[in-house]
């Protein structure tokens, strides 16, 4: 599987799409979301990948309401990191029957003391499992309906934006946003910007 790893190679609609649902199909090198199933990826590597793009997205850009976003899906993630290695630990242990595994949940805040009641420490360790789900749920549902509504704002905003730059800018085409990348989309909203200054100059 082959995914974006940079500005230069993310197309801004795959970029806007990852932020209204962190959902990381969209990192897939020529994936098509109006043709293509679903492809199966490595959520942890495709958002490792993503972090890099946003950190140099933050480079030639300003914009804090993408890296706030991004922090939220950060959160997110890990939780979901934490989920998953301690029903791997626990799984790992049930099969066979190898204790000293759980000590592998020191990593997680959990100490096991085999001095105590084996037993009772994993049904606590199962309570926290449920508990990271149900925090892993809240936070997904308070992200969803957050940006529920701000979907098809954010893709009438790009649409908008995408005609401005075609009329701004003279290209005499279409800007197809599937295609072009984040780092092209920059750079063309920062030449649309240096042609009014320099327009605003010619009126004054």
């Amino acid at each position: 599987m082959n995914v974006h790893k940079s500005c230069s190679s993310l197309p801004i609609y795959n970029f806007y799409k990852i932020i209204e649902s962190y959902d990381y199909k969209y990192m897939v090198i020529g994936y098509n979301d109006l043709i293509d199933d679903d492809p199966e990826i490595d959520e942890k590597e495709c958002f490792d990948y993503f972090e890099d793009i946003i950190t140099e997205y933050g480079e030639i850009t300003s914009n804090s309401e993408v890296l706030l976003n991004v922090l939220k899906q950060i959160d997110i993630v890990n939780l979901q990191y934490e989920l998953d290695c301690i029903i791997n630990i626990l799984e790992i242990v049930k099969e066979t029957e190898d204790l000293e595994t759980l000590l592998l949940l020191k990593h997680f805040g959990i100490n096991i003391d085999f001095k105590k009641n084996i037993e009772n420490q994993i049904n606590n360790v199962a309570k926290r499992v449920k508990s990271l789900r149900n925090k892993i749920k809240i936070k997904k549902a308070k992200y969803s309906t957050r940006f529920k509504d701000n979907n098809e704002k954010v893709k009438i905003a790009l649409d908008k934006e995408d005609l401005m730059l075609e009329i701004g800018l003279d290209l005499g085409r279409e800007i197809d946003i599937r295609t072009t990348t984040v780092k092209r989309w920059v750079n063309l909203i920062s030449a649309s910007k240096e042609k009014n200054k320099q327009y605003e100059k010619l009126k004054s």
